[in-house]
């Protein structure tokens, strides 16, 4: 777990330095595990402190996002309130190289009289809990109780005085100066990877800290102790000791986008495979990685639903266009129907029922000498009739399956642009779009949903140019029609990847007379990056005046027509995308 008892040190100074003097407001309970209070202080500004005894992610952090809460509070968090409401805090300390925080408040009882109360916040994976004591030490309550029958060796029940949990049986870090702590590295001398022997030696330290003091001591995580050179042993003396005894610098590590570790130093063991991200705080790293975390999953968790459908009717579409591909290509064919009747009827003198074939002169093809089979049941006469209705059917046929597989392949187009869409959402709201534009399509039923009519429609993304031309590009086709056809100036630039599912965008101006060449390569920069195409290179983006894209009637969302147009080739770039966006 990142949030190892060197963190939490760190951190419950800092939160220290944050709290001291703030009073409690409200609290709430908007999940099981999760207590979130908001606070009266000038220095936390409008900040709510969380506390979270999830068993995968336990947290304590300061947090400006607004949650959801339930209709009627849990009885966990009214006792909270009744204790708690208008308390002060005194201090925010954590225990030496235990995984606890405790937050000491000056409260008034029923009776008016001032008294103490601590809020402790043990942040220790599937043991994790939040106690609420009274001035004695004693357990008011807690969100998980634990009886004798869950641990025989600590029990947390309402009563019972509070106990810190059972001490390892490892070094403090801390105690030791560098030349000591360099004794003691040299002194191992056993067949285990570094990693593992800090982590079984020295409390304090999660998996990741160990790997990277081992990484930093001998540049490779597969290393053992054994085979550690006395440079190398006194280079992990010297980053231990600076790890515990330096300020922090916190960092999130990006697998891509996606949040994957986060730490109170910096991460160098993944090299250029992941991106470092330093943070301002120690508070903030935890916020950002568990919110982005959450949004994610939230995103994922609503979109796997369209997504799933819309897959299906993606596959759908293609064994029906693949079946329809093949009767067009039999349909081509028909000729060889019209000959073969032809010359049934040519014959059918020297013909009679019951024939399974017969020889004939192809006057279609150099009078060549071919065997025609026959149906044995009908007359010369019939078969003939029946390949000539056979061929008639393919020509009528001909027509209408293109125009089917023209409709196919339109509708594959699209569908391809909802999953492009749907992989690049931002946030829940952009899900619920993509969900309300399948349900206009007919992809989902159009039940109605109260709570989701009354969503605030979503702007689309505002870009400004290195030149200052405002730039914007949709979400979902939704927005693309609504940005192209109705918001868009009949003068202004339209840009759109080339056969390729993506987002449109619009630069305002006055055409492409004294636009600036980098304007329009940024314009068609940002259209490669939303698209299907974001991870090539040299994406063709066609861009033509506003007044040269049109709708064709019954099209479906997003999809347009276009004539008096130039092609870019262009690199998606990010940086260049994140630069040129407006956060607001």
């Amino acid at each position: 777990m990142a949030l190892d008892a060197s963190y939490i040190a760190f951190l419950a100074r800092e939160l220290s330095e944050l709290l001291v003097g703030a009073r409690i407001d409200k609290i709430h309970q908007p999940q099981r595990d999760d207590i979130v209070i908001a606070l009266r202080s000038p220095l936390v500004k409008g900040k709510k402190l969380v506390l979270s005894a999830n068993a995968s992610f336990p947290r304590m952090y300061l947090s400006e996002r607004t949650r959801e809460n339930p209709a009627s509070a849990p009885m966990f968090c009214m006792l909270l309130r009744k204790h708690l409401t208008n308390g002060r805090i005194t201090s925010v300390s954590s225990p030496h190289m235990e995984r606890i925080i405790d937050v000491t408040l000056e409260v008034c009882d029923e009776m008016g009289v001032p008294s103490k109360r601590t809020l402790t916040c043990e942040l220790m994976g599937r043991h994790s809990n939040i106690i609420l004591r009274d001035s004695n030490d004693r357990v008011i309550e807690c969100l998980k109780r634990v009886d004798i029958a869950m641990s025989e060796k600590r029990q947390v029940l309402p009563g019972l005085f509070y106990t810190l949990p059972p001490v390892q049986e490892k070094l403090d870090p801390t105690a030791y100066s560098r030349s000591e702590l360099f004794d003691i590295i040299c002194k191992a001398q056993e067949e285990i990877l570094c990693d593992k022997w800090i982590i079984n030696t020295f409390m304090g330290f999660s998996p990741l800290v160990a790997r990277e003091i081992a990484y930093r001591a001998s540049d490779e995580l597969q290393y053992h102790m054994s085979e550690l050179t006395m440079e190398q042993c006194e280079k992990m003396a010297s980053v231990i000791h600076r790890i515990v005894n330096e300020n922090p610098k916190p960092c999130i590590v990006y697998d891509g986008k996606t949040p994957f570790e986060f730490s109170f130093i910096p991460i160098t063991q993944y090299g250029e495979k992941m991106k470092l991200s330093e943070t301002k705080s120690l508070s903030d790293t935890i916020a950002e990685f568990y919110e982005t975390r959450e949004i994610r999953e939230a995103i994922s968790g609503r979109a796997q639903g369209i997504m799933q459908v819309v897959k299906t009717a993606h596959s759908r579409t293609m064994r029906k266009l693949a079946l329809q591909r093949e009767e067009l290509k039999k349909s081509i064919d028909r000729e060889a129907l019209r000959e073969r009747a032809e010359l049934i009827s040519a014959n059918i003198y020297r013909l009679q029922k019951g024939m399974s074939s017969f020889e004939a002169i192809n006057y279609f093809n150099e009078n060549e000498e071919i065997t025609i089979e026959l149906d044995t049941r009908l007359t010369p006469q019939e078969n003939s009739e029946k390949l000539f209705r056979e061929y008639r059917r393919m020509k009528n046929a001909e027509k209408f399956i293109t125009e089917q597989i023209a409709a196919g392949e339109e509708e594959i187009l699209y569908l391809e642009s909802v999953i492009e869409s749907i992989e690049k959402a931002e946030n829940v709201a952009d899900v619920a779009e993509i969900r309300d534009e399948l349900r206009e399509t007919g992809y989902i039923d159009k039940t109605s949903d109260k709570r989701e009519q009354k969503r605030t429609a979503l702007r689309p993304y505002k870009f400004i140019s290195s030149d200052g031309y405002v730039i914007y590009a949709g979400r979902n086709n939704k927005q693309n029609d609504a940005l192209t056809l109705k918001s868009a100036m009949k003068s202004d630039l339209w840009l759109h990847t080339k056969n390729v599912p993506g987002s449109h965008v619009i630069v305002e101006c006055d055409g492409l007379e004294g636009l600036p060449d980098r304007v329009i390569n940024e314009a068609a920069s940002i259209a490669a990056y939303l698209s299907k195409a974001k991870n090539s290179m040299n994406v063709p983006v066609d861009y033509a005046q506003v007044r040269f894209v049109k709708k064709p009637p019954g099209a479906a969302p997003g999809r347009v027509i276009y004539t008096n147009f130039y092609t870019a080739y262009i690199n998606p770039d990010e940086e260049l995308y994140n630069k040129l966006l407006c956060k607001d």
